[in-house]
C-alpha cells in the first residue's frame, strides 16, 4: 500500500507549490494596481492659449454625461478626456449623447439627442453637461448644465 506523501518532500512539485502560495499575493498586487488606476484624477482638456492657469482663473465643465462634446468648434471625447477647461466668458458648447432604450421603442435599441447652448462661463466655477430621458413610446430627452459651485441650472431643461 502506497503512503501519504507530503507534496513539498517532492522535487516535481516543488515550483508548483510556489506558484500556488503566490498566487493569494498576485491577486492583492492586480487588486491594489486596479484600485490604483481607478484613484487617477480626471483627464483635463485645456482649450485655451499659453501657460496653465489656477482653477480659479478657469472654468472646468465636466463632461458627465455628454459622449462628445465640442467647444467653440473644438471636439472632446468622454472617453479621451473627463473635462474641459476654458477661459471665462461666452462659450458655445454643443453635447451629444446616446441612451439605451427597449427595441420596441428604437429598433436599434439606442437613442442619440444632443443640445447647442451659449452659455457665460465663469471664472472658478465648475460645470457638468447632462442628460437625462423619460421611458416609454414617446419619450422625450433632456439636456442641461449645471453649475456645480452655485448648484444652480444655467442652461437647458432639466428631467422634472
Amino acid at each position: 500500500m502506497g503512503s501519504i506523501m507530503d507534496p513539498a518532500d517532492c522535487d516535481w512539485m516543488k515550483p508548483r507549490m510556489r506558484r500556488i502560495r503566490a498566487t493569494p499575493y498576485l491577486a492583492m498586487l492586480a487588486g491594489m494596481l486596479l484600485c490604483a488606476c481607478a484613484a487617477l484624477p480626471e483627464t483635463s482638456y485645456k482649450l485655451y492659449p499659453g501657460l496653465v492657469r489656477a482653477p480659479t482663473e478657469i472654468a472646468i465643465v465636466r463632461l458627465g454625461d455628454a459622449g462628445v462634446a465640442m467647444f467653440d468648434g473644438r471636439i472632446a471625447r468622454r472617453g479621451d478626456w473627463g473635462e474641459v477647461q476654458l477661459l471665462p466668458g461666452e462659450h458655445t458648447i454643443v453635447w451629444q449623447t446616446e441612451f439605451t432604450v427597449s427595441a420596441m421603442v428604437e429598433p436599434s435599441g439606442f437613442a442619440y439627442g444632443g443640445r447647442e447652448e451659449k452659455i457665460m462661463l465663469h471664472a472658478g466655477h465648475v460645470y457638468t453637461l447632462k442628460a437625462d430621458r423619460t421611458t416609454g413610446r414617446g419619450y422625450r430627452m433632456y439636456f442641461w448644465v449645471r453649475d456645480e459651485t452655485t448648484q444652480r441650472v444655467v442652461a437647458g431643461t432639466p428631467k422634472p
